[in-house]
């Protein structure tokens, strides 16, 4: 055989190339559902909201520039909680209110190993759920004596939604708990649900992973074939040129191929078995060359880099991150950078104040269940160390300037005072 083919004789038939067609095989819509006749979600019948979900999950776990996405996201949100009480509160109200969140630490606290961390690590698992479910939920329990005694998160794909009229005719979703047990109306006093983006035919939720699926998809196989080429141009293959040997004078056609497949099986067979630091020895009827990448291959290297520059780009955006803030050095400048992390500051505190619903409603809970009258805000600080000079020099012109309006006359003491303590605030 010549060119990975042996010789066949002329009465010989090529075999041809079959495949089989199979018909598209539909599969039953899966996961979280939405019923009702107000307001209804129609999903592709093979990719279901429990699916997707799963999906994201899969994502977070095995592709790193998504698992350092969400890293990024949950540790910048999950910044040190401050509680505090109305302006003005005595000093026994404000250690009352410390010794009961030192409680509830301790209540919360996943394991007896832990001692205490409670609701830090639930903060974690807050923010962690919401970027990649796109919803946290949970509910309280309650012991024998009616006391708050944990706090269960809930896995949403086993929640369910359905619309319902209430007594003024406006639509309200309850919310059901799917179990092999049953099917469980869950009870909007002790059970909470927040979802992040939802809309009002849709209280899911949705995920900051929803619109990168794809693209990482692509990602992971650009990186696949990357491997590929560079392991190929590191193990270069050889490409084997027999000549076609001549017809004997007098030999019959069947006799003349079986020397010709007989030679070309023997060189194969030498060749199959050479190892790196062997050397051919063959007749000059033989010619060896390499299979490799040909010149000009940073101009390759390069257009692999960029190519997969483009992809992460695109999963920054995805995911509302700059590609600095993931490791990935593009020639920013320090003030864009700057601005950029700026803004995902500001983003922060939005989603922040949905944290600080669930942990308001979670802590108030537990005063009211110890009979402690009292009612507790929640206040992230986000505080940051650098550009602590720029703030510093900031405060200090705004200073400056109360002080000359004081100066002239413009200002009373207790009004200037007032305006540097809010400045400073």
């Amino acid at each position: 055989m010549f060119g990975r083919k042996k010789l066949k004789s002329s009465q010989g038939l090529l075999a041809a190339n079959g495949r089989v067609i199979r018909g598209h095989q539909a599969r039953e819509k899966v996961g979280a559902s939405l019923k009702g006749s107000n307001a209804t979600i129609s999903l592709p019948a093979d990719y279901g909201f429990s699916e997707r979900v799963t999906l994201y999950r899969f994502l977070r776990e095995n592709i790193p520039i998504i698992s350092g996405a969400i890293w990024i996201w949950v540790r910048l949100c999950a910044s040190p909680m401050e509680f505090h009480l109305k302006d003005g509160a005595k000093e026994r109200n404000i250690a009352l209110l410390k010794s009961q969140l030192d409680k509830l630490n301790r209540i919360l606290s996943p394991n007896p190993y832990y001692k205490s961390g409670g609701l830090d690590r639930l903060c974690d698992l807050f923010f962690s759920s919401l970027f990649i479910d796109g919803a946290f939920a949970g509910n309280i329990e309650l012991n024998e004596s009616g006391k708050l005694a944990g706090f269960s998160p809930c896995d949403i794909r086993n929640l369910t939604f359905e619309c319902e009229a209430d007594q003024a005719g406006y639509p309200r979703w309850n919310i059901y708990r799917e179990s092999e047990g049953g099917r469980e109306l869950l009870d909007p006093a002790t059970f909470i649900y927040i979802p992040l983006d939802d809309d009002a035919g849709d209280p899911r939720g949705k995920s900051i992973l929803q619109s990168v699926g794809f693209v990482s998809r692509l990602e992971q196989k650009l990186l696949d074939d990357m491997q590929k080429t560079q392991e190929k141009a590191g193990y270069n293959r050889l490409h084997v040129l027999i000549k076609k040997p001549e017809r004997r004078l007098g030999e019959t056609e069947q006799s003349y191929i079986d020397r010709a497949n007989s030679y070309f099986d023997d060189t194969v067979t030498l060749f199959s078995g050479i190892k790196p630091s062997d050397s051919a020895v063959t007749w000059d009827d033989i010619e060896i060359k390499t299979i490799g990448p040909a010149s000009g291959t940073g101009t390759a290297t390069h257009s692999w880099y960029l190519s997969h520059r483009a992809l992460v780009e695109d999963i920054c955006a995805g995911v509302h991150l700059d590609p600095f803030m993931l490791g990935y050095s593009y020639s920013s400048t320090q003030t864009w950078a700057r601005f950029k992390f700026e803004l995902v500051l500001r983003e922060i505190i939005s989603v922040q104040r949905q944290a600080g619903r669930f942990f308001e409603w979670l802590v108030n809970t537990h005063l009211a269940l110890e009979g402690v009258d009292l009612k507790a805000s929640v206040k992230f600080d986000n505080d940051r160390v650098n550009s602590v000079l720029e703030k510093y020099q900031a405060e200090r012109e705004q200073s400056d300037r109360v002080i000359e309006l004081f100066k002239a006359g413009l200002l009373s003491k207790d009004e200037a005072r007032e305006k540097i303590n809010e400045r400073i605030d």
